[in-house]
C-alpha cells in the first residue's frame, strides 16, 4: 500500500480514537487500527515512523488509553449500580431514572 495513504489513515484513525475517547470501545478499536496503520507505515519506510504517521500513532495511543480508562470507569459504575442499592438510589435521585 502507498506510504502516503498509510500515514493519512494512521492520522485519521488517531483523530477518531481521540475524539471518541469517551465512547470506550470505539476509541479502543480506532486506536488499535491507527497504531496498526502507523506500524505498517514504519514497515514500508525502513522502520521509521515520521510525519502524519507519527502524529497518528501518538493520537491513537492517547485515544486507546483514554478509551480503556473510560471503559473501566463504565464497568465500575455498572457494577456499583447493580451491587450497591445506595449508589442506585443516588443515580435515581440525580437523573430521575435508571
Amino acid at each position: 500500500m502507498d506510504k502516503e495513504k498509510l500515514s493519512t489513515q494512521s492520522l485519521v484513525f488517531g483523530i477518531l480514537s481521540l475524539v471518541l475517547s469517551g465512547g470506550g470501545i470505539l476509541s479502543i478499536i480506532f486506536g488499535a487500527i491507527g497504531k496498526a496503520k502507523a506500524k505498517a507505515f514504519a514497515a514500508a519506510n525502513d522502520g521509521v515512523v515520521a510525519g502524519k504517521a507519527k502524529v497518528g500513532k501518538v493520537l491513537s495511543t492517547i485515544g486507546l488509553v483514554c478509551g480503556i480508562i473510560a471503559t473501566i470507569i463504565l464497568v465500575i459504575g455498572i457494577i456499583l449500580a447493580i451491587t450497591k442499592p445506595e449508589f442506585r438510589q443516588m443515580l435515581l435521585e440525580q437523573n430521575g431514572s435508571f
